[in-house]
């Protein structure tokens, strides 16, 4: 039988996934690592980036991109316990994305869905084991 999170745990990841979002959203992803395990890998978003290291560098590649503007607006979050210090989830994402000066569009740029491992930490945070990007729909 899967183990049940508790409502702690619950909002703790649901916590994590939308610091993800913010940090990237308000120029801050050099602090992305912070979010991942060590052994953590993030596949979909560009190269796959194996390792808390190879994700932080990519975090402060984004951080870079002054001109990008971008909101992630986050749904349909299904969060399954695996075991009492693991867990998996899924996240539609809607992202809209504006490179330059002005206003974006509010026409969506990509829909998206994440399918996600987390793992509880001996210091007690949950963090990102793995995040796997997949494109539902895109700007033809």
């Amino acid at each position: 039988m899967t183990a049940r999170l508790n409502p702690e745990d619950r909002a703790a990841i649901e916590d994590l996934i939308q610091r993800h979002a913010w940090l990237i959203d308000h120029g801050e992803s050099d602090r992305i690592g912070e979010l991942f395990t060590t052994d953590a890998a993030l596949y979909g978003v560009g190269p796959d980036k194996v390792g808390r290291a190879a994700i932080a560098a990519w975090g402060a590649e984004r951080a870079a991109m002054r001109e990008r503007r971008s909101r992630h607006v986050q749904s349909n979050i299904l969060i399954e316990a695996v075991s009492p210090d693991t867990a998996r989830g899924f996240v539609v994402l809607t992202l809209y994305r504006h490179d330059g000066a002005g206003p974006g569009s509010a026409t969506p740029f990509l829909i998206c869905e994440y399918a996600d491992r987390y793992r509880k930490e001996p210091d007690g945070e949950w963090r990102f084991a793995e995040r796997r990007l997949s494109v539902l729909f895109g700007q033809a």
